[in-house]
């Protein structure tokens, strides 16, 4: 690639002259010559819950999605860490979080073993983690290196390669932004790398806050909700249901005892916590739009059957609202540029359907994600479902066995899947773990126990109630004390350190208790300003 400064363009929706272009300058178009090693792209969405694509039983418009599912594999049990930085990590270094995170910088990553191995690699989007990405394997970074940026505006944490990034114009919408980029990057080839397969981690801040998204996209969802979040839970439970993704005798969690009902709620209430899931169904949907015209790139430039798709999300929906009144008193409604709305308790338990609790809870709806894999060919029977537990710790191994490499020197925690992307009989071989402040897990083929917000163990049999619904703690106090001594050991040795002394929920400035038997903070829904009312009427 030329050292050449190049202006960066102005972005226009109607236009396909991008950052991309900027970024890869003006080197020729992909050649279709055949490339043993396939591309890999990681799709990483933010915050989205479980149920939010109509693959997994949502009631939003994902075509491109819900196209990877279809000719790929739904893994139902993907885990990821609960938490952006901390999953972000485990998806790069094949380690749990709690050793990787502190010794990031001498761990060796995904993109770094890649870039070994002879392939070409960008980040795209958010990095959140330590350091700079551009210099840990990756050749090109568009985004930024914190946790979140106004959508419609950016950041000072925005870069472009290793440069300051600041001209964000009118028609600046990240999720378009980062799609432009990935197109022209996996288009373009640079001088001296024709060659060269493909990385491409393309890590999106949708759906994460601030909730913003173009108005008219905003509008089309407008009314949709006003039914609530119980009877749009009970909806896609039903899809899931008939897609094979829960069993058919299966029942939802009790309802959280911190979550008002819906009718309770005043007509300004409802009509403010329809906006806010209108906003959240728009940035999921513009996404999916974006991964629909990757996916048409590929095709076009002879690249599409040569390339594996892992596409997840961080964590679980962001059950908070710390910032709705101020955002109020600002006269700023979700969807306004310069605001900060999150989605809330309500619509969180929504989009997590059919699993209990939230971001941040290591309960199943803050560690799972309806997470798919497409690879052209090489999956067996397009469209199955596999319900064998997998995490983002998997991913690392996975990948360098696809490209022929060896991770045995590598120490992680992680385990291949690649048999059960070739449509083989796979099962891990370890328990699963699972932490973040003071909530925790051990996830056996046997039993699952977690606790949250430092309430106290709850033990449920993974075979018959993997929905978690059950406690059988009190039962099985045997099994509580010897799982907890596993868990123990596990955490000493990941974190080295002596004792568990968690940060309490209960004291953090983000975050409140979530437990939703008793424990969690009760949800009081915002109310709609009568002032405010027309500015995204429902039509």
């Amino acid at each position: 690639m030329k050292n050449e400064k190049l202006k960066i363009q102005r972005f226009k929706s109607s236009s396909l002259i991008t950052l991309g272009s900027c970024l890869l300058a003006t080197i020729p178009l992909f050649s279709q010559n055949h490339v043993k090693k396939p591309n890999i792209i990681i799709i990483l969405a933010d915050d989205m819950g479980y149920s939010d694509p109509g693959c997994y039983g949502g009631e939003l418009s994902t075509p491109a999605i819900d196209k990877l599912a279809s000719q790929g594999i739904r893994l139902t049990h993907f885990q990821n860490s609960a938490m952006c930085v901390c999953s972000r990590t485990s998806l790069l270094t094949g380690n749990y979080w709690p050793k990787s995170l502190p010794g990031f910088a001498q761990t060796p990553l995904l993109s770094e073993k890649l870039h070994e191995a002879g392939y070409r690699t960008a980040l795209i989007g958010k990095w959140h983690l330590r350091g700079n990405p551009m210099d840990r394997g990756f050749d090109h970074f568009f985004g930024f290196l914190d946790g979140f940026a106004d959508h419609f505006a950016g950041s000072k944490n925005f870069r472009l390669d290793n440069e300051p990034f600041t001209d964000f114009g009118a028609d600046y919408y990240s999720s378009d932004a980062f799609t432009d980029t990935a197109i022209r990057f996996v288009e373009t080839r640079e001088e001296g790398k024709k060659d060269k397969p493909f990385f491409l981690y393309l890590s999106f801040q949708a759906p994460h806050n601030p909730l913003q998204a173009p108005r008219e996209e905003i509008l089309k969802h407008r009314g949709k909700y006003m039914g609530g979040w119980q009877a749009i839970r009970e909806a896609r439970f039903r899809r899931q249901k008939e897609m094979g993704i829960v069993p058919v005798n299966a029942a939802l969690p009790a309802y959280p005892m911190n979550l008002p009902k819906w009718e309770s709620l005043s007509p300004e209430q409802q009509d403010l916590e329809d906006l806010r899931m209108s906003v959240y169904a728009a940035m999921v949907e513009r996404m999916d739009k974006g991964i629909s015209r990757l996916l048409v790139s590929l095709s076009n430039s002879g690249q599409l059957d040569n390339t594996l798709i892992l596409f997840m999300s961080d964590n679980g929906t962001d059950s908070f609202s710390k910032a709705d009144q101020n955002m109020l008193k600002l006269e700023r409604l979700p969807g306004d540029p310069n605001s900060n709305w999150q989605p809330g308790t309500g619509w969180a338990y929504a989009s997590v359907t059919p699993w209990r609790l939230y971001k941040i809870s290591q309960h199943a709806g803050g560690v799972t994600t309806g997470a798919i894999a497409w690879w052209p060919g090489k999956t067996g029977k397009p469209g199955r479902i596999e319900h064998c537990p997998v995490h983002m710790i998997d991913v690392l191994p996975t990948l360098l066995e696809v490209t022929n490499q060896q991770p045995a020197n590598l120490k992680i925690s992680g385990e291949s899947f690649l048999p059960l992307l070739s449509g083989n009989h796979w099962e891990r071989k370890n328990p699963l773990y699972f932490q973040f402040m003071d909530n925790r897990a051990i996830r056996t083929s046997e039993w699952t126990m977690a606790e949250v917000d430092g309430a106290g163990w709850e033990l449920f049999r993974a075979g018959n109630d993997p929905l978690e619904t059950k406690d059988l703690a009190a039962d099985y106090p045997g099994i509580v004390k010897t799982l907890e001594a596993q868990w123990m050991k596990w955490w000493k040795e990941e974190s080295r350190d002596t004792v568990y002394t968690p940060k309490s929920t209960k004291t953090g400035e983000h975050y409140d208790p979530q437990g939703d038997r008793g424990s969690g903070k009760p949800y009081k829904p915002s109310a709609m300003p009568a002032k405010l009312k027309d500015r995204f009427p429902v039509r």
